[in-house]
């Protein structure tokens, strides 16, 4: 999950406890235009610290999706679909048992082999690597229960194992059996089945990555573009002018620049799928006491002024919320909304009953990318109002950032850009192995109702998916201030970049323009 940004065969219809995927030949993507690319560029905010699959984060997964194809695909329109598994199903009841089935003759880039063992091994290279997605599978068993069947036992029920595994979240980007052998290899080379490869030779670390098609990709036709360039790009000015002058044909866009993206007449899509929010994930007291206590979590939220930020920092792309989740996407409750209406003396009464009538002292960290800074900022001085003291750390390298923040839990607070589509997952928000729970804070009651969650059926889900963002919010485990469109700007000779609520831009869709 970022603090990120992040992407038709056949669809695949997954129930609670069973389900199998149709079989399909394509990489997700929709009828190819039948045209092929010279080049297409996208532009990126971050440098991958290393192109190994299972170190990167969900903020590098347009690095990995060019050349480690997925277990299974989630397309721009959030469904399910065949990438490596051409089919997946639950096993019994209480999905805990998965079963998935390989696609036959996939070679990787370097020539090996697809094989049950090789899913099997890359999976115990994941865990021992200790990435970021290796917390999602503690406890997880794989098992190769045929030569191209893969059984994973897992010791909670999880209905989102299918999601888990696709190109979103990184881990189910498998690498080949040679790139296991020497995984020192693995940071400045690729080794996937994807339907690119990188060139060394046109690469500059941390600048830029080029990517040329993988010869031994199963699906020649998905194979859009001669060559693929990805530039890092740190300014929202300078991807702008970047697009404009055609250096560019995909980017990310950014709040302050989309009305000139519009007039300059690039392709503008967007989707609600980001919440800006401050995690107070010191819950347990450990470096800073008084967030243990929930009533002070509440008189935080009671002094956030959420509709004079969005007005003020966020003009039409922010909306004001109290909830991590938004229109359309996993546990939103439109009801939530009113629970913290902005309130300073309700907030100095609640700390007052917490036993800190006159305020106390907190560090806030912050880091710039996506106006975080600002945001903080903007809260830092409405909490001094209710009697905090705020001292906001302000980390510029965002590499520095997540590393102190989740890494090493050395913030008690911090501000995040949410990505939703995956944020909303319990294993990257609130599960005691959560990326966004640095502090490893259990709470029984929130187990309880995701275990609940992942055993019941997609319409009882829906019901537990609620009650569990109602605890969030009542428990008051973030201060969530507001959601925001995720934008991207695309070149008018390229086709292929729509996004939802529930998923981002699919790299496997781009395509050039019939």
């Amino acid at each position: 999950m970022r603090m990120a940004l992040a992407v038709a065969a056949a669809f695949v219809v997954l129930s609670a406890c069973g389900g199998t995927a149709v079989t399909g030949s394509g990489a997700g993507q929709p009828k190819p235009s039948g045209k092929i690319g010279e080049v297409l560029t996208l532009a990126q905010p971050a440098a991958p610290k290393t192109l190994d699959p299972t170190k990167e984060t969900t903020s590098d997964r347009f690095y990995a999706a060019l050349a480690y194809q997925p277990l299974i695909v989630q397309n721009s329109a959030g469904d399910l679909q065949p990438g490596l598994a051409l089919s997946w199903r639950y096993v019994g009841t209480g999905n805990t048992t998965f079963v998935l089935a390989l696609r036959p003759d996939v070679k990787f880039s370097d020539g090996s082999a697809l094989s049950a063992q090789g899913v099997v091994d890359h999976f115990s290279y994941l865990m021992k690597a200790a990435g970021p997605q290796a917390p999602m599978f503690t406890g997880y068993e794989f098992a190769a229960t045929g030569p191209l069947e893969v059984t994973v036992r897992s010791p909670k029920p999880d209905p989102d194992l299918a999601k888990h595994l696709s190109q979103n979240f990184v881990a189910g980007d498998i690498v080949s059996p040679i790139g296991l052998s020497d995984p020192s290899k693995l940071g400045g080379a690729t080794f996937g089945a994807g339907p690119y490869q990188i060139d060394p030779a046109q690469t500059v670390a941390g600048s830029q990555y080029t990517y040329v098609p993988n010869p031994n990709y199963y699906d020649k036709a998905a194979v859009h573009w001669k060559k693929v360039v990805v530039k890092v790009m740190l300014d929202p000015q300078s991807t702008l002018a970047a697009m404009q002058t055609g250096q560019v044909n995909l980017s990310l866009g950014d709040q302050g620049t989309v009305p000139a993206a519009k007039r300059a007449g690039l392709t503008v899509t967007s989707a609600p799928q980001l919440v800006v929010a401050v995690t107070l994930a010191d819950r347990e007291g450990k470096l800073a006491k008084p967030l243990a206590d929930v009533r002070v979590r509440q008189a935080l939220n009671y002094a956030t002024d959420r509709a004079s930020i969005a007005k003020a920092l966020y003009a039409d792309s922010g909306a004001p919320t109290v909830q991590v989740s938004v229109p359309g996407a996993t546990g939103y409750d439109a009801a939530l909304e009113h629970t913290y209406p902005y309130d300073v003396a309700k907030a100095k009464d609640l700390l007052s009953q917490a036993g800190y009538p006159n305020g106390f002292t907190l560090d806030l960290s912050t880091t710039t990318g996506g106006g975080l800074n600002l945001a903080t900022q903007a809260v830092a001085q409405q909490w001094e109002k209710a009697g905090l003291t705020v001292k906001v750390n302000e980390i510029t390298n965002a590499s520095a950032y997540r590393t102190t923040v989740l890494g090493e839990a050395k913030a008690p607070a911090f501000t995040a850009n949410f990505s939703v589509p995956i944020a909303t997952e319990g294993s990257y928000l609130y599960l005691p192995n959560a990326l966004y729970n640095p502090f490893r804070t259990v709470d029984p009651a929130l187990q309880s109702l995701y275990d609940q969650s992942a055993a019941a059926s997609p319409e009882a889900k829906a019901g537990l998916d609620r009650q569990i963002m109602a605890y969030l919010v009542q428990q008051a485990w973030f201060v969530p201030i507001v959601s925001q469109n995720l934008y991207y700007y695309a070149s008018k000779n390229i086709t292929g970049t729509t996004t939802t609520p529930t998923s981002y831009v699919s790299i496997y869709e781009v395509q050039p323009a019939v």
